[in-house]
């Protein structure tokens, strides 16, 4: 049965990537790249026995990702934050994330950075938080603006707007025209800025002429459909383009406690070592990668180790349906005793019902040492306001 399921995902693979779009994600450089996303999600679980209520509990989740990359200087900042009600127990859980990085060479990159981590949790009195410095080389890139051309581009094939994909010989003219629709895509808030209310029309004018450019039109102008389809892309009407990242980079520095959950005794500095890398397969798949590892700098050292990593793998079953699926895998080696480890697997399909909103059905997998499994299946909405 597994080795069926492989064999389906790899064939989706390699039809995705065989008939897609040839422009490629790497096609699309720029010299400034940023992105923020923020978005809410909730559920609430009930059950009743009898005339006893055995399950009464509600949760929240909120997500903030915002980052600026360019060369020299880069910022991220994230925030995880969830909380909920089991009965009359309240809980949270906090975590924010700032770093930034100054590039020692504008055509390199190679980096210094600093990053400083702070955490709550209900049932803690104070916060535990690190401050991190070191070096590192990689870059991040946002290429959502390419995929909203690309998919621009699929429905006016659709609709008989354009003729199609050019042969292969000019798909290098084809990535350009591409890279400069995305181009004019990203500077909207620049449009925006400069004509107001009627900034729509230029903005829409200088991308037809692109399209104009590429000798792919069908007639004068992109005409009613073409504008309607271009609107329901770039402004998430009936449809949703999940961001779309490329890139990695590596860091290594030493990572210094600030404060501690039971406000014990601050120990030793960590040397620490973490990596990350995203790359879309084709313009409907998504792959992010995650991973640290940390020990301490002084006898312990290699002998207690930390280590996370994490997978997620997001797939556009259509305009409307995403599939999400996530792991995570904690190891805990103390410097005496075994290794405990935390397995974490999450999927669920979203799909876009209007104005930002998804309903979502999830289902996880937990399993922590040697306790038993953990099963759930939930119902959600999400919301993303931007």
């Amino acid at each position: 049965m597994k080795k069926k399921t492989l064999t389906i995902i790899f064939l989706i693979l390699i039809i995705e990537i065989s008939f897609a779009q040839r422009v490629e994600v790497k096609d699309y450089q720029v010299p400034i790249s940023r992105a923020q996303i923020l978005r809410t999600s909730a559920f609430w679980n009930w059950g009743q026995i009898g005339d006893s209520v055995s399950t009464n509990s509600a949760t929240a989740d909120l997500i903030f990702r915002k980052f600026y990359s360019s060369l020299p200087f880069a910022w991220f900042l994230d925030a995880d934050v969830s909380g909920g009600k089991a009965f009359s127990k309240y809980s949270h859980d906090i975590n924010i994330k700032a770093s930034a990085r100054k590039y020692i060479w504008e055509e390199r990159d190679l980096f210094a950075f600093t990053e400083i981590n702070a955490r709550h949790i209900d049932y803690y009195k104070q916060i535990s938080s690190s401050l991190t410095f070191g070096a590192g080389y990689g870059r991040y890139i946002d290429a959502t603006a390419l995929a909203k051309a690309v998919r621009i581009e699929e429905h006016l094939i659709k609709e008989s707007v354009i003729k199609g994909h050019l042969p292969k010989n000019t798909m290098v003219k084809i990535a350009n025209i591409m890279v400069k629709i995305a181009n004019i895509i990203e500077r909207e808030p620049e449009y925006e800025d400069i004509y107001s209310d009627t900034y729509e029309t230029f903005w829409f004018f200088d991308i037809e002429n692109e399209i104009k450019a590429s000798d792919m039109l069908i007639g004068n102008n992109l005409g009613a459909i073409g504008i309607l389809r271009m609107r329901q892309v770039l402004f998430g009407i009936n449809e949703r383009v999940n961001n779309r990242y490329y890139g990695w980079d590596v860091t290594f520095g030493t990572r210094f406690d600030l404060t501690r959950f039971d406000k014990g005794k601050i120990g030793s500095p960590n040397l620490n070592l973490a990596g990350r890398y995203s790359y879309p397969l084709g313009w409907k798949f998504q792959i992010n990668t995650i991973g640290e590892i940390y020990s301490p700098l002084d006898s312990l050292f290699a002998k207690q180790i930390t280590s996370n990593i994490g997978f997620d793998f997001i797939y556009e079953l259509s305009n409307r349906i995403n599939l999400v699926t996530s792991y995570k895998l904690g190891l805990q080696k103390p410097s005496s005793g075994t290794t405990e480890a935390t397995n974490i697997f999450n999927t669920a399909f979203l799909f876009y019902l209007e104005n930002e909103i998804y309903f979502g059905i999830n289902g996880s997998l937990q399993r922590i040492g040697n306790r038993p499994r953990v099963i759930g299946l939930s119902m959600t909405l999400q919301y993303n306001l931007f």
